[in-house]
């Protein structure tokens, strides 16, 4: 009688076992996501930084460059 209730114990633990190395994967490829998307969310603020830049210096140059 002990034994089938240690061997249910023992059974149950490996249950949960699984479901918490399921659960740390999941967490670690969301991790990784999240730091991509910080990177990605970077880039863009410096392209659009660029952009405003490069079209700022456009609307300065254009009346010098164009028809006269």
């Amino acid at each position: 009688m002990e034994l089938e209730r240690l061997a249910r114990v023992e059974e149950r633990l490996r249950h949960v076992e699984d479901q918490m190395d399921d659960m740390k994967s999941k967490v670690d490829e969301m991790h990784a996501l999240l730091l991509q998307a910080k990177g990605a969310r970077w880039a863009i603020l410096v392209l659009a930084a660029f952009g405003g830049f490069v079209a700022g210096l456009a609307n300065k140059l254009l009346p010098f460059i164009g028809k006269q």
